[in-house]
């Protein structure tokens, strides 16, 4: 038996009496030392790393492991891995690489449901509708006659506006499978859409029966929650709404999700120790070609979306969603910067710091290019932006960052009472969204009080009371002329790939600017925060 073989059987009995730190940095020793490396060990680390909640670490082993495979090697098996590594990507915040992960878990395994749904979701997750399409007809060519073939349909029915023929999708879906919790979810929110005896029953019947799967019991909870809100009945939907987000916060904490108060202060501490006000008294050059974002920054469910769709009801703009562009290149330029030997806050006027900047500026605009994002005007709506405002400005000195303000009592009520699927952990928790939301106003603060040229706060509530004075006020802020198909903004045929597709489809309205107040019992911290 070799040295490897030795130190992996050495892991697995560490392992079985629980000594998991013990078996990772035995097998990590013996791998330092090994060069030839069976697919065995890297497989038995991925496990440990996993039980010891190292995500990253996991990520390396199973990236390591899929290196040793061979092509002999059981492509079932390896399917399963790039499956575990798109799962990985996406609990890491990496859109883009969780799909790639998914589309190569798809080629290993082609004719497998669980590897095109893996693909599928990760293309919408990613928002590549050109994807999304495809997905949708491989699961019409593969699966016909499986319930998530015609969810999926109705999703990018959904996405492209066609209300009328997603409601016939999600309820193909529920006839194929009754327990389908997220055609029932996705039914009641359709637009306009009058909640039959029935489906009210079966949403109700799904989410208060015992042992029904968690994800179809969540969808059903959320589902009820909005049916007996439209009915007025605040109390009982309030009480759906909490079951939801408790079932929902414990498959989050159970697949290694979890919201770290102590590390999301220490990030914003971090984030304002590096930009100053004295990194915005320099800026680096202009681009040499015809092209400039307009950010629009601030929390989920705060206007960002509706401010994307009237910007990009413009002739001369392009709206890109919610793009992921932005934060890799600052995850990228931290790195660099960190391996240059550069620490403390960005200078611009450092050439170090420039030359970073202005690479990472080159690959976002390359991202954007790739997605046939070319200009003159792109809106980037990711929301969580405004985390790395400071980073956007010193990328770009010249672009608009518009910051999407709404009474932070309705947003963290639209936050808890959303139904995003895997999304972040703190949505679920009344205390953990109050304190999210508390170190966001931080943050805007600081960046109000140091940032040149400052960002540029939207009014949600004055948007939507108001949009015939608003919405010209909002694009000559953003350096664009008047024209009427933004007043229009809601007649647009533009795909909508986010969770706010339904409200930004009609003209604006106002009775979600108060409707928080229907919850205000129950809201506990998010009621106390402030309104703006």
């Amino acid at each position: 038996m070799s040295g490897l073989d030795c130190a992996v059987e050495r892991a697995r009995q560490l392992v079985q009496t629980g000594r998991h730190a013990a078996a990772e940095s035995a097998l990590l020793a013996a791998l330092e030392r090994t060069v030839d490396i069976t697919p065995v060990a890297y497989r038995l680390l991925a496990d440990i790393e996993q039980a010891l909640d190292n995500p990253a670490r996991e990520l390396h082993a199973l990236e390591a492991l899929l290196a040793v495979l061979r092509a002999q090697d059981d492509q079932t098996f390896a399917a399963r891995v790039w499956a575990r590594v798109a799962t990985l990507r996406s609990r890491l915040g990496d859109a883009q690489g969780a799909l790639a992960a998914w589309r190569s878990a798809s080629m290993a395994v082609p004719d497998a449901l669980i590897m095109q749904q893996g693909l599928a979701r990760a293309r919408f997750a990613a928002q590549d509708l050109d994807g999304v399409r495809a997905s949708a007809a491989e699961l019409l060519r593969q699966f016909p006659a499986h319930s998530f073939t015609h969810l999926y349909h109705g999703h990018l029915q959904k996405a492209v506006g066609e209300t009328d023929a997603a409601s016939e999708s999600y309820r193909r879906a529920l006839e194929l499978d009754p327990q389908c919790g997220e055609a029932i979810y996705s039914l009641v929110e359709l637009p306009d859409h009058k909640v039959s005896s029935a489906l009210r029953a079966q949403a109700m019947e799904l989410a208060d029966r015992d042992g029904s799967p968690p994800a179809e019991r969540i969808n059903a909870a959320f589902a009820m929650a909005r049916i007996l809100d439209r009915e007025r009945e605040f109390q009982q939907a309030f009480k759906y709404l909490r079951r939801a987000n408790e079932w929902a916060r414990s498959e989050s904490e159970r697949s290694g999700r979890s919201y770290d108060r102590a590390a999301a202060e220490a990030r914003v501490a971090q984030t304002m120790a590096q930009y100053p006000r004295t990194t915005f008294r320099a800026a680096i050059g202009a681009l040499a070609v015809e092209f400039l974002p307009i950010f629009v920054v601030g929390p989920p469910r705060s206007g960002t979306t509706l401010i994307e769709q009237i910007l990009g009801s413009h002739s001369r703009v392009d709206a890109g969603g919610e793009l992921t562009a932005a934060p890799r290149s600052e995850s990228e330029f931290r790195r660099s910067r960190a391996a240059a030997g550069r620490h403390g806050p960005v200078d611009p006027a450092h050439p170090v710091d420039a030359g970073l900047l202005e690479t990472a500026r080159e690959r976002y605009v390359e991202a954007l290019f790739e997605r046939g994002l070319s200009g003159p005007l792109v809106v980037d709506k990711l929301p969580a932006n405004f985390e790395i405002a400071g980073f956007l400005r010193a990328m770009f000195p010249d672009a608009q960052i518009l910051h999407s303000v709404r009474d932070m009592r309705a947003t963290g009520f639209s936050l808890y009472s959303a139904n995003f699927g895997a999304h972040e952990s703190w949505y679920h928790d009344l205390e953990d969204l109050a304190h999210y939301l508390g170190l966001y106003r931080r943050l805007m603060r600081h960046w109000q009080e140091v940032i040149t040229p400052p960002l540029a706060p939207i009014s949600y509530e004055r948007l939507v009371r108001d949009p015939e004075e608003q919405i010209p006020a909002l694009l000559q802020l953003a350096g664009l002329a008047f024209e009427p198909a933004c007043l229009e903004y809601y007649r647009s045929e533009r795909p909508i790939l986010t969770a706010s597709h339904a409200q930004v489809r009609r003209p604006a309205y106002t009775s979600a600017i108060d409707h928080w107040r229907n919850y205000s019992d129950w809201l506990g911290p998010v009621a106390a925060l402030s309104s703006g």
